[in-house]
C-alpha cells in the first residue's frame, strides 16, 4: 500500500503547487477538502467527489468492501466469480428480449446446480475408493445434456459484452475490475459528459443482475488459474506461503479460489452473497475529474438513491494477531527461476508500528540505493531483483512484511538469507543515520512528483481508504506517521518482529527441473 498511498498524496502535492519541502502540511490538507465532497444518501452509500478541471474526463471507480477475507473455504473464490459474472449483462443490457430469455435462465441455474451436487457425490464416491452406481453416472449424462441443451437455447437471446460495447461508443477508457482479499473494484475512464450513461448503467449492473454463461465462466476461472496458479512457479509458491503464515486467517486463502472448490462454486449461493455484500453500506463510489458537485449529487442521488438496503446482517471476521508461533518453512521444486520470499507477521495499518514497515521498506529495497538491493544484487550478486511488500497481502487483518527475491542460478537460499539478516541486524543495532533517513522521505517525494497526475489512482486510492479505513482523510494522516518516522522507531520494530520465531519462508527451487 506505501506506492499507493504515496502516489495519491504527492498528485494532490503537483496539484496545488505545494510541493516545496517547507510547505505545512496542513495547507495541502485544506486545500484538498475545497476539491472534495463527501455525501451519504439515506440508504447507506457513500460518494465521494473530487473536482480537477485539467482534462474533460472522469474516473470513475466504484469498491466494494468484500474479498477474498469473506468467504468460507468452502466459497473460496466466490468474491471473484461474482466479478467476472456482473459483468454478464442484466435484464436490460445484454439481452436481445429479457421475458423470454428468463425461463432459460431459471432452468439454466436449477439445471446447473442439481449437476454439481450429482457430481460432487461421485467425487465423493470415488475419494472414498466406492462404487458408482449406474444409475447416478446416467443421472449425471442426462442432466450434463440437459445443461447444455439449455444453455443454447438462452444463448439466442444473449448480446454478448453489450455494456462493453455501449461504454466503447461513448469514449471509455480502461472498463475493468479487480478482486483483492479485502475488497473488489469497477473501473472506468469516460468524457465527463458521459456522466448519466454511466450512472444508468453501473445502478442497473447493481439493481437488476443476470449471471449469464455462469458454468460456462467457472469453466474460465479454472482456466485462468490453471495459468496464474498450476503452471506458474511463483503463483503456487504465494499460495503455499500465504497459507503456510495465515493457517488461522482468511488471508491464507486465494483470491481465485481451489482447484478442488471453483468447479462447485454453487449459483444460488453466489446470488446470495452479491446481496449480501453489494449494498449501499458496503460500497464507496468516487468520481474524480471535471465535473459540478451539485449536478453530481444529483445524478448519484436519482440512480443509485433507491438502491436496496440488505436485510441480511453482515458480520466482520474478528482476527486475533498472533506472533512469534515459530518460525515456518516451505520448499518445492519448479521451473521457472528459483524464487524466495521471507515473510514475518506484523499489526494492520490502525496499529502505530505499521507505519514504521513502510519506511524499513524504502530502506531495503526501494531503489538502486537500497540497502537489499546494493548488497545482495549489486555487490554479492545473489539475485538478479529484490522487493518488498510491507503489508501482504491486505490490510483489513494483520499481515505480513514480505521479502521477494529471484535468485541466480549458482545462489542457494541460505546464502541470500544469511544477507538478508545481515541487513536486518543493522536495523536492530540502529546502524541509521539521519542523512539516511531524510534522503528516503526526499526520495519518496521525488519518485512520485516527477510526471504523476492521474485522476483514475487518485479515484482509486481515495475510495480504497475511505471504504477499508473509515476514511479517505487516512491518507494524509500516513503521510503524517511516514514522516515522523526515527531511526529509534526503526530499531524498535525490527527488534520487536524481526525475529526467527515470528518468521516464515518460501523456497521455489528450480535446480534440475525442466
Amino acid at each position: 500500500m506505501i506506492v499507493l498511498r504515496f502516489l495519491f498524496l504527492f498528485i494532490l502535492f503537483f496539484q496545488f503547487s505545494l510541493v516545496a519541502e517547507e510547505s505545512q502540511f496542513g495547507e495541502v490538507a485544506n486545500s484538498l477538502r475545497d476539491s472534495i465532497r463527501k455525501i451519504q444518501l439515506q440508504n447507506g452509500l457513500t460518494v465521494l467527489m473530487m473536482k480537477r478541471s485539467n482534462s474533460p474526463t472522469l474516473a470513475l471507480y466504484t469498491k466494494f468492501k468484500v474479498g477474498s477475507v469473506d468467504e468460507t473455504p468452502e466459497t473460496a473464490g466466490t468474491a471473484h466469480m461474482l466479478e467476472h459474472m456482473l459483468f454478464k449483462g442484466t435484464q436490460n443490457v445484454g439481452t436481445r428480449d429479457f421475458s423470454s430469455e428468463k425461463k432459460y435462465y431459471s432452468l439454466m441455474k436449477s439445471t446447473g446446480s442439481e449437476l454439481d451436487k450429482v457430481r460432487l457425490e461421485i467425487r465423493n464416491l470415488k475419494a472414498n475408493h466406492r462404487k458408482i452406481p449406474y444409475d447416478l453416472e446416467d443421472r449425471e449424462k442426462r442432466l450434463a445434456r440437459r445443461l447444455k441443451t439449455i444453455e443454447e437455447k438462452q444463448k439466442e437471446y444473449i448480446l454478448k459484452a453489450e455494456d462493453t460495447y455501449i461504454y466503447e461508443q461513448n469514449g471509455q477508457v480502461g472498463f475493468n475490475a479487480y478482486t483483492s482479499h479485502d475488497v473488489t473494484n469497477y473501473q472506468i475512464k469516460l468524457p465527463s459528459n458521459r456522466l448519466e450513461i454511466w450512472a444508468k448503467m453501473e445502478s442497473d449492473r447493481l439493481k437488476n443482475p443476470v449471471l449469464r454463461e455462469y458454468f460456462t465462466e467457472r469453466d474460465v476461472i479454472m482456466e485462468e488459474r490453471r495459468m496464474r496458479i498450476e503452471n506458474r512457479g511463483m503463483g503456487i509458491l504465494r499460495e503455499k506461503y500465504l497459507a503456510l503464515a495465515f493457517s488461522g486467517s482468511p488471508y491464507g486463502r486465494p483470491v481465485i479460489g481451489y482447484e478442488t472448490n471453483i468447479p462447485f462454486l454453487d449459483v444460488f449461493e453466489t446470488e446470495r452473497f452479491f446481496r449480501t455484500y453489494y449494498t449501499p453500506k458496503n460500497m464507496v463510489i468516487t468520481i474524480v475529474g471535471d465535473l459540478d458537485f451539485n449536478e453530481t449529487e444529483s445524478i448519484i442521488s436519482q440512480y443509485f438513491g433507491d438502491l436496496p438496503v440488505s436485510k441480511i446482517e453482515r458480520k466482520e471476521q474478528r482476527i486475533q494477531e498472533k506472533f512469534n508461533q515459530g518460525e515456518k518453512r516451505i520448499r518445492f521444486q519448479h521451473p521457472g527461476g528459483s524464487t524466495l520470499i521471507m515473510g514475518f507477521n506484523k499489526p494492520n495499518f490502525f496499529d502505530p508500528d505499521s507505519q514504521v514497515f513502510e519506511v524499513i521498506d524504502f530502506l531495503l529495497t526501494k531503489g538502486a540505493e537500497s540497502r537489499l538491493y546494493k548488497s545482495a544484487v549489486i555487490e554479492k550478486k545473489l539475485c538478479s531483483g529484490v522487493s518488498a511488500w510491507a503489508s501482504d497481502p491486505g490490510e483489513r487483518y494483520s499481515n505480513l512484511f514480505s521479502i521477494f527475491a529471484v535468485m541466480n542460478s549458482d545462489t542457494t537460499p541460505e546464502d541470500l538469507e544469511a544477507v538478508i539478516w545481515e541487513e536486518i541486524e543493522k536495523l536492530k543495532s540502529g546502524e541509521i543515520t539521519e542523512d539516511e533517513l531524510q534522503k528516503i522521505k526526499n526520495k519518496s517525494t521525488a519518485d512520485f512528483l516527477r510526471g504523476v497526475d492521474s485522476n483514475a489512482s487518485l479515484a482509486d486510492g481515495l475510495s480504497y481508504y475511505e471504504l477499508v479505513f473509515g476514511s479517505w482523510e487516512e491518507l494524509f494522516l500516513s503521510y503524517d506517521k511516514f514522516n515522523s518516522v526515527t531511526k529509534e522507531d526503526i530499531s524498535r520494530v525490527a527488534k520487536k518482529y524481526f525475529v526467527k520465531e515470528n518468521m516464515i519462508i518460501g523456497h521455489l527451487d528450480s535446480r534440475g527441473t525442466k
